[in-house]
C-alpha cells in the first residue's frame, strides 16, 4: 500500500481558511500560520481583506445589477488582488528589494521618495517613511499604495519590498539585541495609524493619510 503525502497548495490553503474563518478570527488566523508558516504572509493579507471588508448581503448583490462593462474591470481588480496572495517573492528578489532599500540614504533621496508617495515631505512624511522602513519595529496595518508607490519607487514588486523590509527589520534588530551590554526588550510591533499619529505634525496632513484609500 502506497501513502503519498499531499502537499496542499496555496488557493487550497486559502480556500480552506475563508470556509473556516467568514469573518476575521484572530484565533483561527494564528491556527493556520502556525500550520502553514511558510504562507503567513498571504493568510495576513487574506486576513487585512477580511478586516476592511463588508461582505454585502444577498439584497445587496441582488440590488446591484452590473453591465459586462463594469463588470469586466472588477473582475480584473479582483484578479490582480488574488494574484498578489498566490505571489510569494524568491530569496533573491527578498534581497534585492531589501539592498536597494538599504542604499537610500541622505536627506534628499528620502525627501524625494517622502514626495513620490506622500506628495510632500515639509509634515513629517520622510520620518514616517522611515518609521516604516527603518524601525526594527514592524508597522503593522500599512496601506497598500504605501507599498505600491514605494515599490514603484525602488523598483521592485510589492511582495519583494515586504519581505525585503523584514529581512532588513530583522538584521536591524540583531545588531541592537548582541551590541547591547544588557539584553533589551524586544521591539514592540506599532500600527500604521500611531506610526501616523507620532511621525506627522499636521492635523489636516494626518487625516488626509489615514482617510487615503
Amino acid at each position: 500500500m502506497t501513502n503519498s503525502k499531499h502537499t496542499a497548495s496555496l488557493d487550497e490553503i486559502l480556500a480552506d481558511y475563508g470556509r473556516a474563518s467568514h469573518e476575521f478570527d484572530a484565533k483561527v488566523l494564528q491556527a493556520f500560520i502556525d500550520k502553514y508558516p511558510e504562507h503567513a504572509r498571504a493568510l495576513q493579507r487574506y486576513a487585512h481583506i477580511q478586516l476592511t471588508s463588508i461582505p454585502a448581503t444577498e439584497e445587496e448583490i441582488d440590488g446591484e445589477p452590473l453591465s459586462d462593462e463594469e463588470m469586466l474591470p472588477r473582475q480584473s481588480k479582483l484578479l490582480q488582488c488574488m494574484q498578489q496572495l498566490r505571489t510569494a517573492p524568491s530569496t533573491s528578489d527578498a534581497s534585492e528589494a531589501a539592498g536597494k532599500l538599504t542604499s537610500i540614504s541622505g536627506e534628499q533621496a528620502m525627501q524625494a521618495i517622502s514626495i513620490a508617495i506622500f506628495g510632500s515631505y515639509e509634515h513629517g512624511e520622510d520620518l514616517l517613511l522611515l518609521c516604516v522602513t527603518e524601525s526594527p519595529s514592524e508597522v503593522r496595518g500599512v496601506p497598500d499604495w504605501f507599498y505600491k508607490a514605494l515599490s514603484h519607487r525602488i523598483g521592485v514588486t510589492p511582495a519583494a519590498l515586504i519581505a525585503g523590509m523584514a529581512i532588513n527589520r530583522q538584521r536591524i534588530a540583531g545588531v541592537q539585541r548582541f551590541s547591547a551590554k544588557s539584553k533589551p526588550a524586544e521591539p514592540t510591533p506599532i500600527t500604521w495609524e500611531q506610526a501616523v499619529e507620532d511621525c506627522i505634525n499636521d492635523d489636516a496632513v494626518k487625516k488626509a493619510i489615514l482617510q487615503r484609500s
